[in-house]
């Protein structure tokens, strides 16, 4: 933009380029106390070129949003958030789901996005602070009578270490709001106790995952005994619906655990006791908490579900038929690091 050339006096409201002219302090009433010993020198050199040249601008560059705030440039900000939420959704909906682009090729968009989002307002930063402190500028100058009473409007106006702590503060209060909703909708998620299992289902990892769950026939009469059996590591409840065994029966390859009978004189509308172990949304650990459980001669037994967080698999110990059988299982539990939570059915 052309300056005006001609020499100031000090209630001069035009802007001119001499020695400590006007609009040197018009640009630091401007800029306010934050970093204008870095501003002016670019923005002087802005003025000697009359135009907005190249240039780098780490805050604006690792801050984006909050510079801008900070800054006031309010158009700005809601230009560059559109901006990225409208290239993220082309990327996924176009494609994604139109172009049905290959997960590398999405990832490797995606990194491009987040390299501009740094980079452009960067480069562009000053030029853009620079502009519109030159509105900023020529408003203050047509609305006051004299140079003084302009900068002093400007300085009202600009960015002070005030408004950086209220900042500071509203990132603090956004950080831990965000910690918060975390920890509710998805740590929660994982703590709480899930529905126990149903009798008479079998749920066990079977050739290095977890089987859904399989119910037995209706056909079987609720009133038939439970006989716990088990092949290699893997225990299963299978029901039998001749007479009652005196004991389990258990094939000569069965692992020295510690598999009990349901009794038939018991019903299985019985109130039963459990031991919650644990809710893993990774496979690997869940597996690692089986194989303790049964390593340590507990009748472990495993679910996967579907959660709004995803896929997760429990681990459970049980049933028993008294509180201090749970309990007694709770202690060998806690020796093996693990988590355990009784409760009833």
């Amino acid at each position: 933009m052309p300056v005006p050339t001609a020499t100031a006096t000090p209630d001069a409201t035009s802007l001119d380029r001499s020695e400590e002219s006007a609009i040197t302090v018009l640009y630091r009433a401007a800029v306010g106390p934050v970093n204008s010993d870095y501003y002016l020198p670019v923005f002087m050199r802005f003025e000697a070129a009359d135009r907005a040249t190249v240039s780098w601008n780490w805050a604006a560059s690792l801050y984006t949003l909050n510079w801008m705030a900070f800054r006031q440039l309010w158009g700005a900000a809601l230009v560059y958030i559109g901006a990225m939420l409208g290239t993220a959704i082309l990327v996924f909906v176009v494609g994604g789901l139109l172009l049905q682009l290959s997960e590398t090729v999405m990832l490797s968009l995606l990194l491009a996005l987040g390299v501009l989002s740094f980079v452009l307002p960067g480069v562009y930063g000053n030029a853009l602070l620079y502009t519109q402190t030159r509105k900023k500028m020529m408003h203050a100058l047509s609305a006051s009578p004299t140079l003084a009473q302009a900068a002093a409007m400007l300085s009202r106006q600009a960015s002070s270490r005030r408004h950086f702590v209220r900042l500071g503060l509203v990132n603090v209060f956004l950080i831990g709001a965000a910690v918060a909703v975390y920890l509710a909708f998805f740590e929660g998620g994982k703590a709480s106790p899930a529905s126990p299992p149903v009798a008479g289902v079998r749920n066990n990892f079977v050739q290095g995952r977890a089987t859904d769950l399989t119910p037995i026939p209706a056909t079987v009469p609720a009133s038939a005994p439970i006989v716990v059996s088990a092949s290699a590591s893997v225990p299963v409840l299978v029901p039998v619906v001749s007479a009652p065994l005196a004991a389990p029966v258990l094939p000569a390859s069965t692992p020295p655990l510690m598999l009990r009978a349901v009794s038939a004189s018991v019903p299985v509308t019985a109130k039963h006791f459990y031991v919650n172990v644990g809710l893993f949304s990774e496979e690997s650990n869940a597996r690692k908490a089986f194989s303790k459980l049964q390593v340590a001669g507990l009748a472990a037994f495993s679910q996967e579900l579907e959660t709004r967080q995803g896929k997760r698999i429990r681990v459970r110990v049980g049933p028993f038929e008294a509180k201090s059988d749970a309990s007694a299982a709770v202690e060998k539990i806690h020796a093996l690091s693990l988590e355990a939570v009784i409760f009833s059915q």
